[in-house]
């Protein structure tokens, strides 16, 4: 009877090292530890660190991509409300591959500067590509007023999202429910009064522009 694979147990293990130390100092004798096997039986699996970095964000980054081509197919629903489900989705994610999802935003970096990594770039422009055309959807149809242009308003959101990476802990999916939806509301009260706002502080006189006392 064949031994049972130790790969998801290696995925685990990796995202951890990843996590605790960083791609530079974390060490495949390190992951073999945390699994309990020799640093050679890892071997079995990858051929080398950065091949195990690679299974590491794959799947957090595929899952991301399936769920937001399912969001963007969605064109009954307002925009307002896919967004919230967008922000639903990455908490779900964030919890489902935790820490490996985190793992892959920390290491976006060095992702950029590896040819091997070359389909994970082009993963993240969709993404950032669909995030900006859901922003523009709702501009055009009048259900936001943005503060600045799409493309500007949607880095702001990915970027939001993204600062999960230092301070979330997966909880129990009623508490996480709940914090994205929080984020939601902070989102869509920015993007509802934005352009307002903006308004506002353009007639605000500009202290940079004052003309210097006598």
């Amino acid at each position: 009877m064949p031994r049972p694979s130790r790969w998801p147990e290696i995925l685990h293990a990796a995202g951890q090292e990843f996590r605790e130390h960083g791609y530079e100092t974390a060490t495949l004798e390190g992951i073999a530890t945390r699994v309990g096997i020799l640093k050679g039986s890892v071997y079995n699996y990858v051929g080398s660190k950065e091949d195990l970095l690679l299974a590491v964000v794959e799947q957090p980054a595929r899952a991301l991509l399936d769920e937001l081509a399912r969001l963007r197919a969605d064109s009954d629903s307002s925009v307002s409300i896919r967004l919230r489900e967008l922000v639903r989705m990455q908490v779900r994610i964030f919890s489902e591959y935790y820490p490996a999802a985190f793992v892959y935003l920390e290491h976006l970096g060095r992702l950029d500067q590896s040819a091997q990594f070359a389909e994970f770039r082009q993963m993240d422009a969709r993404y950032m590509e669909a995030v900006e055309a859901l922003v523009a959807e709702g501009a055009a149809s009048g259900e936001f007023s943005l503060a600045a242009e799409p493309r500007i308003v949607a880095r702001a959101l990915v970027g939001m999202i993204d600062w999960m990476q230092h301070w979330f802990t997966p909880h129990d999916e009623e508490s996480d429910l709940r914090l994205a939806d929080q984020l939601v509301a902070l989102a869509l009260g920015g993007l509802a009064a934005g352009g307002s706002m903006r308004a506002m502080l353009g007639a605000l006189p500009d202290p940079a522009r004052a003309e210097p006392s006598r």
